[in-house]
């Protein structure tokens, strides 16, 4: 595949920029230059790498979620690093082998796991190329960046559709509860679930999301003193309230338990609505209240469900808190 040499606006010559990852709503790349210096034989290498928010299908590059630049140096020590350590096969206790030329059969298999982008560090490990260490260390990442993501989406005014698939691809954000999203979504002819779920005992639930902003969680007065939930709200509890009854209709249709492959007995529902990061302790108290009347529903709002997120993965706001790396001239 040729490459080409480009040059910036203040001529800096740079290669042709690699795309690391192209997701729907984020977009990373890395890119090498050269250094200029006033001794034209000293050559210099660096390499810029950025993570960019996807906006409209097109990457902002103008304003990155992050970027890192290597000097010369750095970018030496990290190929040696990667060199030395490219497979952290266990052979014992933290033994290591280091990739020379005579393992190019290793690196091609390396290769070749790499091109399959889903589960790829679960494959390593299987695959006995990377411990266990690593892979969770990668699951940790991972999850970390989703719920980076997640706080940029709640930036936004996204529609439901688009809350429906980050929560398809990070339904371990509803909690160790659930085992697996079920393919089939329609209850009956008249009830399509958001997702029909299967807990971790086999039975079946329900996960219901609403547009996280523009729907307010209480009411606009009080009633007696009281804060009571607004009827968006309420809509969305009657029909969660529906969806278990249709549910519940179906404890006997074997083609239904069939078709989701789980069993039917007292399903539960969990509805994700609104916000309430700017709740007092009164509301707190009322949204208490409100939970504990529903035998079959847990209503989390997506601040909760962020917080209770962030506890699971052991992160405080201060590590959640991302770099900011200097910009250049560099068209990415």
């Amino acid at each position: 595949m040729s490459q080409k040499i480009k040059s910036s606006n203040n001529g800096v010559p740079y290669a042709t920029p690699k795309i690391l990852y192209q997701g729907q709503r984020v977009y990373s790349q890395a890119i090498l230059m050269k250094i200029n210096h006033n001794n034209e034989s000293k050559i210099d290498i660096g390499l810029k790498i950025g993570r960019y928010y996807v906006r409209n299908r097109k990457p902002e590059l103008n304003t990155p979620k992050s970027e890192l630049t290597l000097k010369n140096s750095e970018l030496e020590a990290l190929v040696k690093y990667i060199s030395d350590n490219y497979t952290p096969l266990t052979l014992g206790q933290g033994e290591y082998i280091s990739v020379d030329s005579n393992q190019s059969e290793l690196i091609e298999q390396f290769k070749s796991i790499l091109q399959n982008s889903e589960e790829t560090a679960k494959t390593l490990v299987e695959s006995e190329i990377l411990t266990k260490d690593v892979y969770y260390a990668v699951n940790f990442i991972n999850k970390k960046k989703s719920l980076e993501e997640f706080e940029y989406m709640l930036r936004e005014d996204l529609p439901e559709s688009s809350w429906q698939d980050w929560f398809e691809y990070n339904k371990w954000i509803l909690g160790s509860d659930f085992a697996r999203i079920v393919d089939e979504r329609n209850i009956d002819t008249h009830n399509i679930a958001d997702y029909i779920m299967q807990s971790y005992d086999g039975f079946v639930d329900i996960v219901e999301i609403k547009k996280p902003n523009e729907m307010p969680f209480w009411a606009l007065s009080k009633d007696h003193n009281n804060y009571i939930p607004s009827s968006t709200l309420t809509k969305a509890i009657t029909q969660c309230l529906n969806y278990i009854y249709s549910v519940e209709q179906k404890t006997n249709d074997a083609s239904f338990r069939d078709q989701i492959g789980c069993k039917v007995v007292k399903p539960r529902c969990t509805l994700i609505y609104g916000r309430s990061y700017d709740w007092d302790d009164e509301k707190q108290k009322a949204f208490r209240i409100l939970n504990s009347a529903y035998s079959q529903i847990t209503i989390l709002t997506y601040d909760q469900l962020l917080a209770r997120a962030k506890n699971i993965l052991g992160i405080t706001e201060d590590e959640f808190e991302e770099n900011v790396y200097e910009e250049d001239d560099l068209p990415f």
